[in-house]
């Protein structure tokens, strides 16, 4: 016995409407892997630099060093002159 003509009909239309869901679906999914590889791109490059601005302010304050321990050492010594009568 055949099935009933409405119910085949129905039952391509659900596989029908089901088929277009996935397709969207995956129209989305692939959409959103792209922006999700943009964003990631993106976070990558601020690393980036970020660890360049750590690399130069690092340059920066090696070079300061000896300035730096020579303020250290005239601030000793006036500290030091001040207390000795």
């Amino acid at each position: 016995m055949a099935a009933p003509r409405p119910l085949v009909v129905v039952t391509l239309l659900a596989v029908i409407v089901a088929a277009v869901s996935v397709s969207i679906l995956a129209w989305i999914a692939i959409g959103t892997v792209n922006d999700t590889q943009r964003v990631v791109d993106k976070a990558n490059r601020v690393a980036d630099d970020a660890a360049a601005s750590v690399r130069r302010l690092d340059r920066t304050t090696r070079d300061l060093d000896p300035a730096v321990r020579s303020l250290r050492r005239a601030a000793d010594a006036l500290r030091q002159a001040s207390t000795t009568p």
